[in-house]
């Protein structure tokens, strides 16, 4: 088949198996044994000694002490079960490779015919540039097709970023099948890699996301083609790649019984800009009467502090099953009823409303087996309002949803930072003067306790006593509370930018908050501040570390759980004042005791109600044990308080540096 013919030929995926096409996965292994694994036909293993010699064995070929080789290789069975996998094994069990054993292992790759090569894996070593373009060349030039994933942390590495080899990057992505192509992007396809159920080690199975995961979607579907396209070179699979993926909606290839529902113009691959549509500031004027779905936690926000976004909520909805509907939606989060109750008909819900705010619906998405952000979207779109996403609604993946707003005169936004953006800013180094204006920052031990509250009950208090506070925040709803600047680092985060470029930004957004003259700033983060376990990367917090250091609080609260031992509330505040170099004014606990179970290798915080007078024991042994004030977060002495030792510590005439008062606005 040509070039051409591919262009336009329809695969059903469904129709092929992958069957005598030879899959090559260079990773930590793969378990055998795993009952969703067929045989692996054969394997080998590199590794450099202590005499920095390449070493090729076959041994531990077969052998995964990470999982992450064996969760590649399950979503390629899963996607093309008669494919031939072969281990090739270049990672340690703590997922660590030398360069020169991967170029061995491509090497292997090319010498042995493999048809497809699944790379979960990248570097930025520039020493390996050079060796590792050849290979790929080389490979390209074998018919051989290289599938690599993108940096997790949005730098450039390779293999993904060569043109020889066909890059991935991870997105919410519905069906098995089912897959974005950008024709203009180095990075050119979009698979599923947010979080899902994956082979592991020990017969096992966990809950994994990242592209490394996305990564075999796309390997498994190459198979297929390489199969139902024979005597096709890898330009022509390629081609066959790009015409058969979604594309703004249209399903990949012709599969039936798709979760996604065809929409748009096949083969129509208009570039969309990505550029944001606020106005400056973060402003999002155009919103005046606002309706929500789903009333998630992220929601409740909305409810509590609806006195501080500058529009009026109209109307709320919910899924029938989680037991809301009915219900006023003040009164389920613990607020006095507010006469808005929760419809379980989002057209009901938003009948009087000019916009939709969505929240995440990721979850209710694989409850019901389709896109629901788009279906969400396109009635919101059909009745005439303005939708504001808290997930990214990409361009590559919603480009005619983008288009069709755009030619109706609505907006479509979700909250992201503009790639573009950023390079100016990294290019052009510091604009305007360092921040003068104190800075307190939010952190916290954990996702999901409070931190956004205590940032938006500080704002409420601090305005009441006239000041002006400036506010930047990581949640994806800051804009619409009309915070100064937004930088959505957390759940579903939209940021493509890596982690060593967070201060420099960050840093130039703080000094633009600065500009306007505020008499205190706010910033508050995302998740813990250092991992739970130093030897589980998936604890990790280096997006909070990064943003420490970006905005340089002068002080700051610490959010903390009832159930955190007392060393790890220790190693956060030694690392706030080591790493930050900043001052803990005070520790702040939510009314909700925080109980941890694994389900499927994820973990999950179940809360419990706690009593007036477990909260107080805890507080005042919180107290006891840091030697500093701790408070409840929803209590009104304790937000109180909170105000009263920041004012103190700002206004101290010890800090002639940092000195206002109550009456500086």
């Amino acid at each position: 088949m040509n070039t051409a013919a591919a262009d336009n030929a329809t695969i059903n995926f469904s129709d092929w198996t992958g069957r005598g096409v030879k899959v090559a996965v260079i990773d930590s292994g793969i378990d055998p044994r795993h009952p969703k694994i067929s045989r692996v036909k054969d394997g080998v293993e590199f590794a450099v000694n202590s005499r920095g010699k390449v070493i090729r064995g076959v041994g531990m070929a077969l052998v995964d002490r990470a999982g992450h080789g064996t969760a590649c290789a399950g979503i390629i069975h899963r996607i093309a079960p008669a494919a031939e996998l072969y281990s090739v094994r270049v990672f340690d069990e703590s997922l660590c490779a030398d360069g020169r054993a991967l170029l061995e292992a491509l090497h292997w790759a090319i010498e042995y015919g493999m048809d497809v090569v699944n790379l979960s894996l990248g570097t930025t070593d520039p020493s390996l540039k050079g060796p590792m373009e050849a290979l790929c060349r080389e490979a390209l030039k074998q018919r051989i097709i290289l599938v690599a994933a993108a940096d997790n942390d949005g730098q450039d590495s390779f293999p993904a970023i060569l043109p020889e080899v066909i890059g991935v990057r991870g997105g919410q992505v519905q069906g098995l099948h089912g897959y974005y192509y950008r024709r203009d992007d180095p990075i050119e396809c979009t698979a599923r890699g947010d979080a899902q159920r994956v082979c592991w080690m020990d017969r096992t199975e966990v809950m994994r996301q990242g592209n490394s995961f996305a990564a075999p979607h796309i390997t498994g579907i190459v198979a297929l083609l390489r199969e139902a396209l024979p005597d096709g070179s890898p330009a022509v699979v390629r081609t066959a790649l790009a015409a058969n993926a979604l594309e703004c909606g249209q399903p990949s290839g012709s599969r039936e019984g798709s979760p996604v529902e065809g929409r748009g113009e096949p083969g129509k691959r208009e570039r969309v800009s990505s550029e944001r549509t606020t106005t400056e500031g973060g402003a999002l004027d155009w919103i005046h009467r606002a309706a929500l779905y789903p009333f998630n936690k992220e929601m409740h926000a909305l409810v509590r502090f609806r006195d501080l976004a500058p529009f009026v909520l109209v109307g709320v909805a919910d899924p029938v099953g989680k037991g809301l509907v009915g219900k006023d939606a003040a009164a389920v989060i613990g607020e006095e009823p507010m006469g808005l109750e929760i419809c379980a008909r989002i057209e009901r819900a938003a009948e009087d409303a000019d916009t939709l705010i969505i929240g995440y619906v990721d979850q209710l998405a694989r409850i019901a087996k389709k896109d629901l952000l788009r279906d969400c979207i396109e009635k919101a779109l059909d009745r005439g309002q303005h939708v504001f996403s808290f997930g990214p609604v990409r361009p590559e993946q919603y480009g005619d949803l983008h288009r069709r707003a755009a030619d109706r005169g609505l907006k479509l936004v979700y909250p992201h930072v503009n790639e573009r953006e950023v390079l100016a800013v990294l290019k052009r180094g510091p604009a305007g003067d360092p921040v003068d204006a104190p800075v307190l920052g939010v952190f916290g031990t954990s996702a999901s306790q409070g931190k956004f509250t205590v940032q938006l009950n500080l704002r409420r208090q601090l305005q009441a006593l006239g000041l002006r506070v400036g506010q930047l925040g990581t949640e994806p709803h800051a804009e619409l509370f009309a915070m100064d600047a937004c930088f959505p680092m957390g759940y579903a985060s939209p940021l493509r930018i890596p982690l060593q470029h967070y201060p420099a930004y960050l840093d130039a957004q703080m000094r633009m908050i600065n500009k306007k003259r505020p008499d205190i700033i706010l910033a508050g983060s995302q998740s813990g501040t250092i991992p739970y376990d130093i030897h589980h990367p998936q604890t990790y917090s280096m997006s909070s570390l990064a943003f420490l250091m970006g905005i340089r609080a002068d002080a700051c609260v610490l959010v903390v759980n009832s159930v955190d031992a007392h060393d790890y509330i220790q190693d956060t505040l030694d690392a706030l004042r080591g790493v930050g170099k900043t001052r803990v004014l005070a520790l702040a606990m939510s009314d909700k005791e925080k109980h941890r179970r694994e389900v499927m290798g994820r973990a999950l915080h179940v809360p419990r109600q706690m009593q007036a007078g477990e909260i107080e024991a805890r507080l005042v042994e919180l107290e006891r044990r840091f030697g500093l004030p701790a408070v409840a977060i929803l209590a009104e002495e304790g937000q109180q308080r909170l105000v009263d030792l920041i004012v103190e510590y700002f206004a101290s005439e010890e800090k002639e540096e940092l000195a206002w008062t109550k009456q500086s606005a």
